[in-house]
């Protein structure tokens, strides 16, 4: 598997100025998923997206304003005429196109939406504060933090209370609807209360950033596409093809930033 790699996207125009479906710009995976007819290998793309790079809210959550995934060679040709309300919807059957695309959420600004074949199927927290640290309780305080049970973080910087440390992948377990946990594995974090972490003292505050990885995974054999979150599968496209799939990312919002990634930890796999 590669090391991986981050996108960022530099263009200077796009949403939420414009709404036109076409994109302000795109780069094309030189990396390529074989036919499984020919090479009947497992194949993944894997990435992480960093929530607060993004702005524009798309109603009904089901689409987004930027795009990462797999699509034909026939379609990744035509990749700048793609709108949102087509090949991005796609499940794999009209087009080929095996797409996540993210949009901050509808009606709540602190999340993204990631959306596949025309539906939501997560929601990612931007970047938050928890202080009022209680080593009785195990807790943080971040009201209404918007995490749901498995959700991965690191504490980017902070006051940190033992054991926690910096850049370290935790587990959210919610305690409530402004208190969180922390959890070492997604399964403790799943299980609940009583399988955090146990923390010492009473420090703090300590900011959180998303940490989750998302996988599309290619199976080698079949063909079939799959989503997962940390593991978990999330989506299951309906559609296969026995087509080459070649790696895409799509775009029409500029992201807040010339040097934070709106994907990162790109990573593919059983490619050739």
């Amino acid at each position: 598997m590669a090391v991986g790699s981050s996108i960022v996207n530099l263009t200077a125009s796009g949403l939420p100025t414009e709404t036109e479906d076409r994109a302000y710009s795109f780069c094309l995976g030189t990396q390529i998923l074989q036919n499984p007819s020919q090479d009947p290998r497992t194949g993944t793309l894997s990435f992480k997206i960093s929530p607060d790079q993004f702005d524009v809210g798309v109603a009904g959550d089901a689409v987004g304003t930027t795009a990462i995934g797999l699509a034909t060679s026939t379609n990744i040709s035509t990749v700048s005429t793609w709108s949102a309300a087509t090949e991005i919807q796609d499940n794999g059957i009209s087009y080929g196109v095996f797409a996540v695309s993210v949009a901050e959420k509808d009606g709540d600004g602190g999340k993204v939406n990631v959306a596949a074949a025309g539906q939501s199927i997560a929601t990612v927290v931007k970047n938050r504060t928890a202080s009022s640290t209680s080593s009785v309780e195990n807790t943080f305080e971040s009201v209404s933090h918007g995490y749901t049970a498995g959700d991965a973080v690191v504490i980017a910087s902070g006051t940190l209370p033992n054991p926690l440390q910096l850049n370290t992948t935790y587990f959210v377990i919610p305690s409530g609807a402004d208190k969180i946990m922390l959890a070492e594995s997604r399964a403790a974090a799943i299980s609940g209360v009583g399988n955090e972490i146990d923390i010492i003292g009473s420090t703090g505050p300590i900011y959180l950033e998303s940490d989750d990885v998302f996988v599309l995974e290619r199976n080698g054999n079949t063909g079939a596409v799959t989503v997962s979150r940390n593991g978990a599968t999330v989506h299951t496209y309906s559609g296969t093809t026995l087509a080459t799939l070649r790696p895409f990312f799509w775009s029409r919002e500029s992201s807040n930033s010339a040097t934070i990634p709106v994907f990162k930890a790109i990573k593919v796999s059983g490619a050739s």
